[in-house]
């Protein structure tokens, strides 16, 4: 998205996190707060996603970690570099790092949860 979208979209949430956390009127920056919240959720998701989806894939641990690692990291690289040829837009390298930090937290509570619902579906009462 050009700048203008992009900040437009984010001006409205920004209206929104101000309207539900009023304390957050204080806070300096709410704008910068709410576009790396957005990196970070969204690459978030695609963890989860890649790491339901590649789960049945590879019965190693480490496999899928690695491989949505990567897949993560590969997407962030793409999502910034495409930035530089956007008007008003630049590639970030720590927008790049906020992104794999959310594709491996996504990951992370992704597969806890197929690990706990594996274990308790094992356990007869």
């Amino acid at each position: 998205m050009p700048a203008t979208v992009s900040s437009g979209e984010s001006d409205f949430f920004t209206d929104l996190m101000l309207k539900l956390i009023p304390a957050l009127k204080n806070a300096e920056n709410v704008d910068f707060l709410v576009r790396k919240v957005a990196h970070f959720t969204e690459f978030l998701i695609l963890g989860c996603l890649l790491s339901a989806k590649l789960y049945e894939l590879f019965n190693r641990f480490i496999k899928r970690f690695i491989t949505v690692a990567g897949a993560g990291l590969f997407a962030a690289f793409i999502d910034e570099t495409i930035q530089l040829f956007v008007e008003g837009r630049a590639g970030m390298i720590a927008d790049m790092w906020i992104d794999f930090a959310g594709c491996m937290t996504g990951c992370i509570i992704t597969l806890m949860i197929i690990k706990v619902r594996n274990n308790s579906n094992q356990i007869k009462l």
